[in-house]
C-alpha cells in the first residue's frame, strides 16, 4: 500500500514527536511533579500561590480528597475546598481572557 493513499488518521499513527524535559514547565508539590507543556497554562498556573499550586497538584494529579489534603497541609477540609475552587476559578478566568472570542 502506498503511503499517499492512507487516510490522515492512519498517517498520524506513523508519526512521532520528540519530547524533551525543557519543553515543559514542571511544578512540584510533596514529591509529585506536574509537567505542563502549554506555556499559557504554565504561566497561569505559576501565577497561583504556592499553596494553591500544591492543592491542585495533590487533588488533580494524585486524586486526593480535600480532607486528605487538609491533613497533609494542616488545613481544614473546608479551607482546602475553598482554596481549590478559588484557584480553579482563577485559572479558568486567566485562560478565558487569553482565548480568542468564540474560541
Amino acid at each position: 500500500t502506498s503511503l499517499s493513499i492512507l487516510p490522515q488518521k492512519e498517517m498520524d499513527k506513523l508519526s512521532t514527536v520528540d519530547r524533551y524535559p525543557s519543553d515543559s514547565h514542571v511544578f512540584t508539590s510533596h514529591g509529585c511533579d506536574l509537567p505542563i507543556e502549554n506555556e499559557l497554562v504554565a504561566d497561569a498556573f505559576a501565577a497561583l500561590t504556592e499553596q494553591e499550586q500544591s492543592i491542585l497538584i495533590l487533588h488533580c494529579v494524585l486524586g486526593m480528597s480535600d480532607g486528605k489534603i487538609g491533613e497533609i497541609m494542616e488545613l481544614s477540609r473546608y479551607a482546602v475546598q475553598r482554596r481549590r475552587r478559588k484557584a480553579l476559578d482563577e485559572l479558568r478566568n486567566k485562560l478565558a481572557a487569553l482565548m480568542p472570542k468564540g474560541g
